[in-house]
């Protein structure tokens, strides 16, 4: 399942000047670069508020204009998949009424971002404008705990569950198969379903099948995929990694 990020509006604070502003957006965006990077979080960002004031008279407009700030930084921003109003282009209707139906709250405070991203399993992202948001998990009034990064430790905190979020509905991540790369498991047509939870297993070897009946049998000692093909037989295979790449 694709997780995206959800903006925490409680720590949209303007910062006592443009400098602080600035150093709170270089922290915000190397979070989104962490995530979507190496921890592959979706590239959409939902948030409430188009035009975050991040100081006086400086707001988030200005900063994306600003060319004294690190061209990556706000190129990383432009990168980012910004949805406005936060449920915009979400089906679920359920998720929506939920969210229409539920007030949430953090410190009797109105926490509609929050809350987006405990309906959505969605990482909420704030900016480091308060030690409220130096957490990687955040317990909201109704003990409903959301998954929340301001600076790169709370992503690295939150890793497992990032990959077991991902995991939730593909089974090439649940068997630790390399789905895409130089040499990516491909299972039999039949097979080939992103719903589905398993793959053809060889009776055998209890390897894995795939298209050109090669069977995928993982080493755990050396930790990659020892790929035998026909006619199968004694030094008869490949070594793949779990991203896909071929050893010697």
């Amino acid at each position: 399942m694709d997780v995206e990020m959800v903006f925490n509006e409680l720590s949209a604070v303007p910062a006592p000047d443009i400098h602080t502003a600035r150093q709170r957006m270089s922290m915000f965006i190397g979070v989104t670069a962490l995530a979507t990077g190496k921890f592959g979080v979706k590239r959409v960002l939902r948030i409430a508020e188009k035009n975050i004031m991040l100081a006086e008279e400086y707001p988030l407009e200005k900063w994306r204009n600003d060319h004294t700030v690190n061209r990556d930084e706000r190129r990383q921003f432009d990168l980012l998949q910004t949805k406005y109003p936060p449920l915009t282009g979400f089906e679920d209707t359920d998720i929506e009424d939920q969210y229409i139906t539920t007030d949430f709250h953090y410190k009797n405070k109105r926490a509609d971002g929050l809350g987006i991203a405990y309906l959505l399993d969605a990482l909420a992202l704030s900016f480091q404008s308060d030690s409220d948001w130096n957490t990687s998990q955040i317990r909201l009034d109704g003990s409903q705990i959301v998954h929340h990064a301001c600076h790169s430790v709370h992503v690295r905190e939150n890793a497992d569950w990032l990959r077991q979020q991902r995991e939730k509905n593909d089974p090439w991540l649940k068997k630790r198969l390399p789905k895409n790369g130089q040499y990516p498991y491909i299972p039999p047509k039949r097979f080939y379903s992103h719903k589905l939870s398993d793959f053809p297993k060889h009776s055998e070897t209890k390897g894995f099948l795939d298209r050109k009946n090669q069977i995928w049998i993982w080493d755990e000692k050396e930790e990659h995929w020892d790929v035998q093909f026909r006619p199968y037989g004694r030094g008869k295979y490949l070594k793949v990694t779990r991203d896909g790449r071929l050893l010697d």
